[in-house]
């Protein structure tokens, strides 16, 4: 059976993933601070809001809005126009108010999601999440509940988590045993002296995917990979 997939808007990414995310999957992308998380997963709506007139909801834990309107207009993303055209939403939430939605099996928010027929959803960060829960078993419970709700939302969506990561080892844990995808972003310094920033697809369900850790530019257009290895 053919799958369904939608197109990531990261230039150079949807040739090794069989042309894109797997329709209405979770992918969690994972790196330090300043690899890239929150422009890839920004591009990946505008690229829905541009080329398909999507509407693309950003769900925040952390950052002011303010800020984030100003810091992605560096890159040509007028989201503050996209927003009053309706084709862009920015939601604030509190980690605490996130649990008790996930936690009171609330609907406020799928309704408000499937209300503007929302395609694409960003969701930054999901550590900010996790600290919430002391005991093991207690993110578990709510990272699993957390993941099932997205799952109803019938949206392709990305998942970010602030996660320094090595190319040389990658623990698994229970964010990346329930997303679909898992992609690596990598700050990696090189001769020691050159950084170089990498992207690698350490997973994705139900894709013949590359593996190789791929060299990723950060431009004044947003994110591209480069052909090569490093």
């Amino acid at each position: 059976m053919k799958v369904e997939r939608i197109t990531s808007g990261i230039s150079g990414l949807d040739q090794y993933i069989e042309g894109g995310f797997e329709k209405n999957s979770a992918i969690l992308i994972a790196g330090g601070g300043g690899s890239g998380k929150t422009i890839l997963g920004t591009q990946f709506l505008i690229h829905g809001i541009e080329k398909y007139n999507e509407t693309g909801i950003y769900i925040s834990f952390e950052e002011s809005k303010k800020k984030f309107y100003m810091h992605m207009k560096r890159f040509g993303w007028d989201l503050e126009r996209y927003e009053n055209e309706g084709r862009f939403i920015f939601i604030t939430y509190s980690p605490r108010d996130m649990a008790d939605i996930v936690s009171t099996g609330s609907r406020s928010l799928e309704k408000s999601i499937k209300e503007v027929n929302a395609k694409r959803i960003v969701i930054d960060s999901l550590s900010a999440y996790t600290v919430l829960f002391e005991k093991e078993s207690e993110q578990r419970e709510m990272l699993v509940s957390l993941f099932a709700m997205i799952e109803r939302w019938d949206c392709t969506t990305v998942v970010i988590a602030e996660e320094d990561q090595y190319p040389e080892r990658h623990q698994s844990n229970v964010m990346g045993f329930m997303a679909d995808a898992i992609i690596l972003l990598y700050t990696i310094l090189k001769n020691n002296k050159d950084m170089i920033r990498g992207l690698q697809v350490f997973k994705m369900r139900g894709t013949d995917h590359e593996y190789r850790i791929l060299p990723l530019a950060i431009t004044e257009k947003g994110i591209i990979l480069k052909t090569g290895s490093i």
